[in-house]
């Protein structure tokens, strides 16, 4: 093959690298009740399958890696080829081979239908929804399903309807259900990742008694030879956990689940095989149970392969009768995530896990702090091998506390010198310089969070400084206390602030800002350019868009603040100022 570009010549990871970059688009998360988005054709790839074979393979491959069953057309779900890229699209070109990802919008109401006495000159019937999968052929490539249920039409008047539809024979629909379930299981063989989404959250008082049925029980599509699960606003009944009870699961996620504690029976029929466990709304109490041994007594139940372990709005406090675990139950953990509040009573799952533990994200209360400190579990560089860290508060009104938040923002800092990401959250506390210059233990920090934490340039300055390998911070910037609220900075006090921290460095380059508390967004202005010029380092700063000063008004500020005189030829006019949620 000529030569007609350098392009040409680059070896394959490099291609790799820059179609991961041109293809890269910043897409907020989506709580776990949200349906996920619709994948979309990666149009700035198609350029880059031109320059020759070796860019059109790698371009091919993450072009379609994600296609489009359609089902039904229904309004909220409204398709158009030239934006999303459909399954039958791929096999017209032949390119069937590269689809790893298959997204299936499934109509719950055509599953209430006889399928066998239908009429086949009807493309909106039921019988459509078997044969479509039948007609694309098998795709051995496709590694993970995305099921996303719809029963909303989109039709006004129907959707507001409150007749009762006429009666369907169950049986039907769990025939329906298993034929469907075939025929993902013969032409997508090889799909290791299932997915099911419901938008019961979303149209749920739309659904007559039939469709409520299809809804409880379409987990039953979920094939036993699958090694991760996510069931969203699925109801697991007891075929479901018959079908899953052989130890086979590696990952699961179950959010939003309703009804019985049949997930709980899922998760410990799965202990010895899980490496992942998501749940999302889930009690105390229900968490606990997941620890405790199938054959009752004290016995607790362990999961020994278990990696990561995250808990999504915990609700419900502990109560001490419960049984607690005797022994650890995840002695391979390594990320805890507990967001809400915190379900074992007992030090023993953070005592023995502070060997291997390498992300605690976890949310504290009164209770909690003070237990871990009579079995002192946070002692300075308890954590051998903790890597990121996040600690918040559980309990309202304790921004007043002072004390509490000095004490939080130590434990924090001094849990383990290795140490690289450091979040705080829920607090909020004037911590003074001395209290920033004697707890620096986490020398290797990279990343700082403090969101809810309210800094002067005073208190900021130092602590930015305090860390000698810091890359990143986040927090939230206030005026200084005795200053008034809508003046503006003098020459004479700009360059007494640039003399009293001449001497301060620090290695952070970004920095990130959720909040600002001035009087006016020239003062604001004011303050955040004195900052970035003392702390030469910094080459970009974030304005969060929810920040409750307008952004745009404070970077429209900064334009003329940048002008004037004192900060002529300074580094702070290379500064990029841009206001963003990423930081």
């Amino acid at each position: 093959m000529p030569v007609y570009s350098v392009a040409q010549t680059l070896p394959m990871h490099v291609i790799e690298d820059i179609m991961q970059y041109a293809s890269l688009e910043h897409i907020a998360a989506l709580p776990l009740k949200e349906l996920p988005l619709r994948p979309k054709k990666q149009a700035k790839l198609l350029p880059l399958m031109s320059v020759c074979q070796s860019w059109r393979a790698v371009a091919g491959s993450m072009f379609y890696h994600t296609a489009l069953l359609k089902l039904k057309e229904v309004e909220p779900y409204e398709f158009s080829s030239e934006r999303h890229l459909t399954l039958g699209h791929v096999i017209e070109i032949g390119a069937q081979l590269l689809v790893k990802e298959l997204y299936v919008h499934v109509y719950v109401p055509n599953f209430c239908v006889n399928w066998d006495s239908m009429d086949t000159s009807d493309e909106s019937t039921a019988q459509t929804l078997a044969t479509m999968v039948s007609d694309c052929g098998d795709l051995p490539t496709v590694r993970s399903l995305k099921l996303i249920l719809t029963s909303d039409d989109g039709n006004y008047r129907q959707r507001f309807n409150t007749v009762d539809k006429p009666e369907h024979d169950k049986d039907i629909i769990l025939k329906n259900i298993q034929t469907f379930g075939e025929h993902l299981k013969q032409h997508a063989p090889n799909a290791w990742k299932v997915d099911v989404f419901s938008n019961y959250f979303h149209s749920r008082m739309n659904l007559n008694h039939q469709e409520d049925f299809v809804v409880d029980n379409v987990s039953q599509l979920v094939s036993v030879n699958v090694g991760h699960i996510s069931l969203k606003h699925v109801k697991i009944a007891k075929p479901m956990v018959v079908k899953l009870s052989e130890n086979t699961l590696r990952s699961l996620t179950i959010a939003y689940h309703k009804g019985t504690q049949k997930h709980i029976d899922i998760v410990r029929n799965n202990s010895s095989t899980l490496e992942t466990l998501c749940v999302d709304h889930i009690t105390t109490h229900s968490m606990l149970k997941m620890t405790w041994g199938k054959t009752g007594g004290y016995h607790t139940l362990v999961y020994p392969r278990l990696k990561h372990l995250i808990i999504n709005s915990c609700v419900g406090q502990r109560n001490l009768s419960y049984r607690q675990p005797l022994v650890n139950p995840f002695p391979k953990l390594q990320t805890l995530i507990c967001r809400g509040y915190f379900p074992f009573s007992s030090p023993i799952v953070l005592m023995e896990g502070r060997a291997h533990i390498r992300h605690l994200d976890i949310t504290l209360d009164t209770a909690l702090l003070q237990m871990y400190a009579d079995s002192k579990v946070f002692e300075k560089g308890s954590f051998e091998t903790l890597q990121f860290v996040s600690l918040g508060w559980a309990e309202r009104n304790i921004f007043s506390k002072r004390r509490i938040s000095e004490q939080l923002y130590t434990i924090t800092s001094e849990l383990c010198a290795k140490t690289q990401v450091m979040r705080i959250n829920n607090v909020r506390a004037n911590l003074v310089d001395s209290k920033f210059s004697s707890i620096h233990f986490a020398s290797n920090l990279r990343v700082l969070d403090m969101p809810h934490n309210m800094l002067d340039i005073n208190e900021l300055i130092p602590l930015l400084c305090g860390f000698p390998k810091l890359q990143k911070a986040n927090v939230a910037f206030m005026d200084i206390s005795e200053a008034s609220s809508s003046c503006m900075p003098t020459v004479g006090m700009i360059e007494e602030y640039q003399k009293r921290y001449k001497s301060s460095f620090t290695s952070a380059w970004a920095l990130g800002i959720c909040s600002v508390s001035f009087g006016t967004s020239r003062r604001a202005a004011e303050l955040l350019v004195l900052l970035v010029d003392i702390l030469t380092s910094i080459k970009r700063v974030y304005i969060n868009n929810n920040c409750p000063r307008a952004p745009h008004k404070v970077l429209h500020a900064i334009s003329y603040v940048k002008r004037r005189k004192v900060y002529k030829n300074h580094q702070v006019q290379d500064v990029e100022f841009v206001a963003d949620d990423c930081w």
